[in-house]
């Protein structure tokens, strides 16, 4: 069994753990069985599985707070002071439900030799939710909102402004995704290997914490950050049409270089169970202005003397995004003043039920999202004038300032001028891709301690990236992006120990990761702490999380019992136990809990109040041919 090497982040990225199962990194899939060999001359190996994954909810209540049916303000009378005191209470219901996930799965995948030097690898993956949820109904709280995932729940489908499909080689509808995460064709000789097609590309040797994994973005849809931890984003990574040269130089020395179409990470739909982006807000995704260009960087490994070294570097759009206001485009009348629509699609507001609808909530919204909620009304007032000043809207200074100002504008939304009180204010914002030019440094060294001390074949692995000019998105929302130098660095320590004769060896890991600027979902730091009460007010002194992971396997091999643990020193915990049964070589039993507490701080201030809705006992049924 090897360790896997692979480099991890969460966002939007991402929490998960350390695994001692084959390596994905500078490896093409490999087909599961042999049901064909020596077909015509040629080999040909076939195999594949078919899974079910469920995920069955423990947080007594709690709900996703980013979504229409888990709102906290739903059916919550609310005072607002604005143009003059009153009490709102916002349309919708929030709704329990028991299962969080269920999905069927298939994936087929073919090896083809052609000859010595040439083969072929295809995969496809098939993957079908039944939506067997609580689904959000618009129909429900009279919702007008323009954009087709403001509608009934979309599990799947990529939702790109101005394109039809976001990826390629991907068919997706609400409820099924077809795609094709492996097509190559790879040429090998000696010391060369060349790859052509649709890949993945993993860098890195960071297992819990993507460092220097920089060549892919991450897919959420299927089940966020929170699958088994034992996968390490193999699963995540978004394929990408690529060119993939390998060379070795000697037996101490490889170069790697890639050049691949530009993929950005996928988010879920708004209304999804693990949605993480407040579905008061309508996306409009620019990636139609990026889908031709091109990503590239290479990598160089090697030994000095008993010590692993490498470095890479990657010209490179960030897959993640940057977020900012736009114009909404609808023209909606404010309730009693007629004409006034004309004036509102040019800024970034929609009259409807499902937005916001006081100044508490927009404040509390903020805080979750990790903006600031006063600079980003003064960033709507200031930079859509003069769409804004037709309707009377200032700059305000202050938290009481912008508190009194958003409730006069969610008062006039609802349509106080004419009796009522049903609506509220929706947000637009854009997504926009940015090039950053990443430069990374590795090193790793195993130690050789006396037979059975915790030293013998202790390997500590160190990872440093530094980008000059990388962008994030500004806590305003504003059109400037944040950019500044970010620096990221991982340190890992791993070994396999044994404590019993009578058990195989257990796997360990202990890592601990530090970004100046931003957190484990690209953040940026001056966003965070903010809520209800107060804007955001940013912290310092960077992000900094540590992890452990332990997998023991049973002396049948048939049961393995797995640990991981994530802390974010800003107060938030992650704890997944796992347990895994293979009677037999074609049926995989996990079970698994995850539990996340986003509360020992400032949930507003760590990773894992993002997620702290979604505590939940897993089980996947695999079968394997």
């Amino acid at each position: 069994m090897r360790t896997k090497h692979l480099a991890g982040a969460l966002l939007i990225g991402m929490i998960s753990a350390a695994s001692s199962s084959a390596s994905a990194e500078d490896e093409l899939p490999s087909s599961k069985s042999d049901w064909l060999s020596n077909l015509g001359g040629l080999n040909l190996t076939i195999g594949g599985f078919i899974r079910s994954e469920t995920a069955f909810t423990t947080s007594n209540g709690k709900l996703n707070p980013f979504n229409q049916n888990g709102d906290p303000y739903n059916g919550v009378a609310t005072p607002r002071n604005g143009a003059f005191a009153d009490t709102t209470t916002r349309s919708g219901v929030n709704q329990t439900q028991v299962v969080n996930l269920q999905l069927f799965r298939g994936e087929l995948e073919t090896k083809l030799r052609l000859s010595s030097s040439f083969s072929a690898v295809a995969r496809v993956r098939a993957v079908f939710d039944p939506a067997f949820y609580a689904e959000y109904d618009s129909n429900g709280v009279n919702s007008q909102a323009a954009g087709r995932l403001n509608g009934r729940p979309d599990y799947f489908q990529y939702d790109v402004e101005g394109s039809a499909r976001g990826q390629p080689l991907e068919w997706s509808g609400r409820q099924y995704l077809i795609d094709l995460p492996a097509l190559v064709l790879e040429y090998s000789n000696d010391a060369l290997s060349i790859r052509a097609g649709v890949q993945q590309i993993a860098w890195g040797q960071a297992i819990f914490f993507r460092v220097l994994d920089v060549p892919d973005g991450l897919d959420f849809r299927r089940h966020s950050v929170l699958d088994l931890a034992s996968e390490e984003f193999s699963d995540k990574r978004v394929s990408a049409p690529a060119v993939r040269v390998t060379y070795s130089f000697d037996d101490h020395w490889m170069g790697d270089a890639y050049v691949q179409k530009f993929q950005p990470s996928v988010y879920s739909n708004p209304n999804t169970p693990y949605n993480v982006i407040a579905s008061q807000f309508t996306v409009h995704d620019q990636y139609a202005k990026f889908d031709d260009k091109v990503d590239a960087g290479f990598r160089v490994k090697g030994d000095f003397g008993g010590v692993g070294v490498q470095a890479i570097y990657a010209h490179r759009y960030n897959p993640e995004g940057v977020f900012r206001w736009t114009a909404s485009g609808v023209n909606r009348d404010l309730p009693g003043l007629v004409g006034s629509g004309a004036a509102m699609q040019g800024t970034p507001l929609e009259v409807d039920s499902t937005g916001v609808w006081s100044g508490d909530e927009w404040f509390h919204y903020a805080g979750l999202a990790r903006l600031n909620g006063v600079s980003a009304l003064n960033a709507i007032v200031n930079e859509f004038q003069p769409f804004t000043g037709a309707l009377g809207a200032m700059p305000v200074t202050d938290y009481a300032g912008a508190h009194q100002t958003l409730d006069s504008f969610f008062q006039l939304a609802g349509g106080a001028l004419v009796g009522t009180n049903n609506a509220g204010l929706r947000g637009h914002i854009a997504r926009d891709y940015r090039r950053e030019d990443d430069i990374g440094f590795g090193a790793s060294h195993i130690f050789d301690g006396s037979p059975g001390s915790f030293l013998e074949q202790l390997i500590v692995n160190f990872e440093a990236l530094y980008v000059p000019n990388r962008t994030f998105t500004d806590p305003s929302l504003r059109q400037a992006f944040v950019e500044k130098g970010e620096v990221t660095a991982a340190l890992v320590v791993e070994k396999y120990q044994r404590f019993s004769t009578e058990f195989p060896a257990t796997y360990l890991v202990a890592q601990g990761i530090y970004k100046s600027h931003s957190d484990l979902f690209g953040r940026y730091l001056g966003g965070m702490g903010g809520d209800a009460s107060k804007e955001s007010p940013g912290i310092g002194g960077g992000y900094k999380a540590i992890a452990l992971a332990l997998q023991q396997p049973f002396p049948n091999l048939i049961w393995r019992a797995d640990l991981a643990l994530l802390y974010d020193l800003q107060g938030g915990v992650f704890i997944q136990p796992t347990l895994k049964w293979k009677p037999n070589g074609a049926i995989t039993i996990d079970a698994f809990y995850n539990y996340l507490n986003g509360q020992l701080g400032n949930k507003n201030e760590n990773i894992v109040g993002t997620l702290d809705f979604a505590d939940e006992v897993g089980m996947r049924i695999a079968y394997q041919f």
